[in-house]
């Protein structure tokens, strides 16, 4: 299905009753929903599901890109939710995913009922707004990276399996190198900028074994913020946990929901 959005044709699937409770799935930059197929097998049974591409991936188009991708997408989202008459989700974000959560507790904070988050970073400022300073020119280092290497690059760094790696570089090549470095330039920003504290939720951060040790120390410190939160690690996973290792993914979700 597609709902035309402000910000472009969004493409979605929404399934199960509307009597269960609703879980929302947001993947990461350069990806589709796709990525959250052993997701939507594993809970359909017990939830209302919405996975979507967002705007300028997989089916998605893209326009109006006047703001952060996080800002614009948090609000394309509410957009569908309304639409569809969502009142309240459980939203699932990868990456990009969990930044695009965590604005939507800010903007939009009845929207989300709990939060999960594959991995978690939390929106603050991690470097301080000094390090503005180097951020062109790292993004200029990233453009001189040939396409192909970078697609392939970034399949090859992101996950352990590799048919995981495969969809990776399938999915950015898709998507492009362009956009996907202009993401990546709002998403540093996010990182770096002072942002408002969402409402409180219910919290799931995971991280892979195998991320990097920023992503995987960023998760450890946003619970030790967030005592109330649950933290888990995934086993032989990197980045793409929930693709690199569905099967512990699945139950660390579900056992948060049944707690």
């Amino acid at each position: 299905m597609i709902f035309n959005s402000k910000y472009g044709g969004i493409y979605y699937q929404l399934t199960g009753s509307n009597n269960l409770p609703c879980m929302v799935f947001i993947h990461g930059v350069g990806m589709d929903q796709r990525t959250f197929e052993e997701q939507v097998n594993f809970f359909k049974d017990k939830y209302r599901i919405l996975v979507w591409d967002l705007p300028g991936h997989g089916k998605s188009t893209l326009k109006n890109y006047n703001k952060r991708f996080t800002e614009l997408c948090a609000e394309c989202l509410n957009e569908l939710m309304e639409a569809l008459e969502i009142e309240s989700a459980i939203l699932v974000g990868q990456s990009l995913g969990s930044m695009i959560v965590q604005h939507v507790q800010i903007k939009f904070p009845d929207k989300v009922s709990a939060s999960i988050h594959v991995p978690g970073i939390e929106l603050k400022s991690h470097v301080g707004a000094w390090s503005k300073i180097f951020v062109p020119f790292m993004m200029f280092l990233f453009r001189l990276i040939p396409s192909k290497a970078f697609y392939k690059s970034f399949g090859k760094h992101r996950a352990v399996k590799k048919e995981v790696q495969h969809y990776l570089t399938e999915t950015m090549s898709h998507t492009g190198k362009k956009l996907a470095l202009a993401i990546t330039d709002d998403m540093i920003l996010d990182l770096i900028d002072k942002t408002p504290k969402p409402k409180a939720s219910p919290l799931l951060i995971t991280y892979g074994q195998k991320d990097l040790f920023f992503i995987r120390n960023a998760a450890k410190k946003w619970h030790k913020q967030k005592p109330e939160s649950i933290c888990t690690e995934i086993k032989n996973a990197n980045h793409i946990a929930n693709q690199d290792n569905p099967e512990e993914f699945n139950r660390a979700v579900s056992n948060f929901l049944k707690d």
